[in-house]
Formats: structure tokens, C-alpha cells, sequence
């Protein structure tokens, strides 16, 4: 077993923004992007990021499908509480 650590996606899309806005500050509030390397790398991420909303989108895990979920969304009645 391994943990699952997930980012939400708009954390995702922050790092690097921040990354561009920290980079541009230190070069002089020089916010023109080098193309075309800013260009691909956040055509890449941004492909990432939908990429990844789609597979959790899909993924049987993340729409709360797991036997324990259903457990604690399952609300009592008199019956269960029979003996």
C-alpha cells in the first residue's frame, strides 16, 4: 500500500504561476513570456491538469464509490439497531 496524496488542481495551476510571477518580479517587473518555452510549458501543464480532472472525474475512487464511504453516508434506522 501506498499513501495517496492528491493536490487539488488549482493548486496544480498556482505553483507555476507564481513560479512566472516570482521569475518576472526578479527580472525587473518584466512580465513579457519567453517564447516559445513559456508557451509549451504551460500548454503541457494546462493539457496535464485536464488530463488529471478527467481521469478523477472517471475514477471509481474519487466519485465516493468505496464500501467505507457508503458505510458512513448510510443512515440508521430502528431495524439496524436490532438484538
Amino acid at each position: 500500500m501506498h499513501p495517496r496524496i492528491r493536490m487539488p488542481l488549482w493548486a496544480a495551476a498556482a505553483v507555476p504561476v507564481a513560479a512566472y510571477l516570482l521569475r518576472s518580479v526578479l527580472r525587473g517587473l518584466d512580465f513579457t513570456p519567453d517564447l516559445p518555452a513559456d508557451a509549451v510549458a504551460f500548454s503541457v501543464l494546462g493539457l496535464l491538469i485536464l488530463g488529471v480532472a478527467i481521469a478523477r472525474r472517471s475514477s471509481t475512487s474519487y466519485d465516493r464509490s468505496d464500501d467505507l464511504t457508503c458505510e458512513v453516508d448510510h443512515e440508521d434506522t430502528p431495524s439496524d439497531h436490532e438484538g
